[in-house]
């Protein structure tokens, strides 16, 4: 198979593996597609063969409904008993190809055009092993209608199991030079006999039409039905119609013969329709067909990249919400932003006092790092309205503001997944699969994503910490720049922590960083807000607040929250999806046919 056409081959693997997880219930759209693309895939093989081997055997394929005597005709154009040797005559489940005229070794070069098929002796046929064929000599007999040609009897393809095996169907029309539809009265007018000739149309071979088991009193009225309809459907003249008569026979394996008048019409048809066979021209309608295909084929992988992208959107929509929640009830919140209290709690540990330090020490002893730990302030060690101790240490509002992030972003992504899943309807495109499969896998990671997301939320926000620090050492190289100021604020950080260490001290220690920090921080910030480094001091506040909200944005929500759902769409499973990790020649083609449409 050559670079051009390897894609084919690539996609029709996905289409047979997407329709196999549907079991018994895949969609027609879905079979047909399937149904053109193995005819496809074999056309490619037919193209090669044409070209390596011009001069092959003249193929013959016989094709049509239960019950519609495929095998018969066979043996009649043969002059052969060879297609009721099997123990399966009557219900073909394979494709059975007789050669006259023709030698072993003429036929192997046939062997790849029924690929996956494996080539089998007849009398080795096996109804539970559909992967077989059959391609057997038989000698020329004088009554026979065809002289060197390969003709080949086919499955039934209106048979409730004819999807397990329509690519021995397919094969067959593939290799064809001509194609013979054999119906019977009873079947002419089905729905599968249409589709079948809708798809093998646009091939341009070569067609007879035998409709089989007739009475003399209902042949024209079948065949102005036939030619009516097939005028309705078609823009082609009417190819061949030989109306055969009901013969009724005393046994299975009874050879058949037919008034002369019906076999010269066949002999008659049969000869014109091997003049009409052009493989040059049936190469150019192969690729034609391919073309005529193509966007149906690609379709559900499109679909499926268009439902990925959506997905994408979506997580892009709940990144911006969860930033701006992050700045709505954390940074921009006055009652529950508190970094920038632990600059300043910083910068109290630059301001020493030598004859306080001592006393200070064990009292911050008490306190690590992350700061937050420090900074319960009265508003968290002390309930706001009654004044009294809370039960609990100080809350983590940066913490409990994300952790509302995280359940927030994850309840509305599961509902717009849910909303997806319900707007494309019960139908198996490559939307719907994709939105299924991925809530399923949403599911199944929610605990996973939630478990990631907060045991990196600490790291990252412990990673913030030096640029905290920063801040502190900002606002103190600007103060050692102004002596008498710096001197003030030493003043007021003593003053502060010897009522702070008074108190810890009556208290017993408790809570000793809220007891003391809490007036140092009220003093510290009081004096510089008054002082002429005001407006710097806002500076800082604002920049320590942008850098926290890019660092929680990309290290956070970004690259762990966002990553994590971006993910869940590259791991579903490709059992059930078509676009799941495309080959390079498959990704090419659909980019190319995206732009065709765009």
């Amino acid at each position: 198979m050559t670079e051009s056409t390897q894609w084919i081959s690539q996609l029709l693997q996905r289409h047979a593996r997407v329709l196999a997880q549907h079991g018994s219930t895949p969609s027609s759209d879905a079979l047909q597609a399937l149904n053109s693309l193995q005819l496809a895939d074999a056309l490619v093989d037919k193209r090669q063969l044409n070209r390596e081997h011009p001069d092959h055997a003249l193929q013959v394929a016989i094709i049509g409904p239960t019950q519609s005597g495929k095998s018969t005709l066979v043996n009649l154009l043969l002059d052969t008993q060879a297609a009721s040797i099997s123990a399966l005559a009557g219900f073909t489940v394979h494709a059975q190809g007789y050669a006259v005229g023709y030698t072993e070794d003429e036929l192997q070069m046939l062997t790849p055009m029924m690929d996956p098929l494996q080539r089998v002796p007849a009398a080795q046929l096996s109804a539970s092993e559909l992967d077989t064929y059959v391609l057997e000599t038989v000698p020329s007999a004088p009554a026979a209608l065809l002289d060197k040609a390969v003709a080949w009897d086919t499955p039934d393809f209106d048979s409730i199991d004819a999807g397990t095996y329509k690519r021995a169907v397919m094969n067959t029309v593939a290799i064809a030079d001509i194609v013979v539809l054999m119906v019977s009265k009873d079947k002419y007018g089905d729905k599968s006999v249409w589709d079948m000739l809708q798809l093998i149309h646009p091939l341009a071979l070569p067609l007879l039409v035998c409709i089989n088991k007739l009475d003399p009193q209902d042949e024209q009225a079948v065949l102005q039905a036939f030619s009516s309809r097939y005028a309705q459907q078609f823009d082609t003249p009417l190819p061949p119609v030989i109306l055969l008569p009901f013969v009724a026979r005393n046994t299975p394996g009874q050879r058949v013969s037919l008034p002369e008048e019906r076999l010269q019409q066949l002999r008659e048809a049969l000869s014109k329709a091997q003049a009409q066979v052009n493989r040059a021209a049936a190469m150019r309608a192969s690729k034609a067909f391919i073309e005529l295909h193509r966007q149906d084929w690609l379709a559900p992988l499109a679909e499926e990249q268009q439902a990925a992208a959506t997905w994408q959107a979506l997580i892009r929509s709940a990144m911006t919400d969860a930033e701006d929640q992050y700045s709505r009830d954390y940074l921009n919140n006055p009652d529950k932003y508190d970094t920038f209290n632990r600059a300043l709690a910083e910068l109290l540990t630059l301001l020493e006092i030598p004859g306080l330090a001592p006393m200070l020490s064990r009292t911050r002893q008490l306190v690590t790092w992350p700061a937050r730990k420090l900074l319960g302030v009265g508003r968290d060690a002390f309930d706001k309205h009654s004044g009294s101790p809370r039960a609990s240490g100080p809350v983590d509002q940066e913490a409990l503001t994300l952790q509302r992030i995280l359940d927030s972003t994850l309840v509305s992504l599961q509902g717009a997944l849910l909303d997806q899943g319900h707007s494309q309807g019960r139908s198996q495109g490559g939307q719907q699969s994709f939105w299924m499969a991925l809530s399923q896998e949403f599911r199944q990671r929610e605990a996973s994503i939630r478990a990631t997301f907060l045991s990196n939320s600490e790291q990252v926000r412990k990673d913030f910490e030096p640029q905290i620090d920063a801040a502190a050492q900002q606002l103190y190289q600007q103060l050692q720049s102004q002596p008498t100021l710096l001197n003030s604020l030493r003043a007021a950080r003593a003053t502060a922590d010897a009522a702070g260490v008074t108190l810890a001290v009556k208290s017993g220690g408790l809570a000793p960083t809220d007891l003391v920090l809490a007036p140092a921080m009220l003093s510290v910030t009081t004096l510089l807000t008054e002082s002429a480094l005001g407006k710097y001091l806002d500076s800082i506040k604002a920049e320590l607040r942008e850098r926290q909200r890019q660092h929680i944005n990309t290290r956070l929500l970004q690259g762990i929250l966002a990553a994590e759902l971006r993910r869940l769409s590259t791991t579903l499973s490709a059992d059930e999806l078509y676009a799941q990790q495309l080959e390079p020649q498959l990704q090419a083609q659909l980019q190319a046919q995206l732009a065709r449409q765009a």
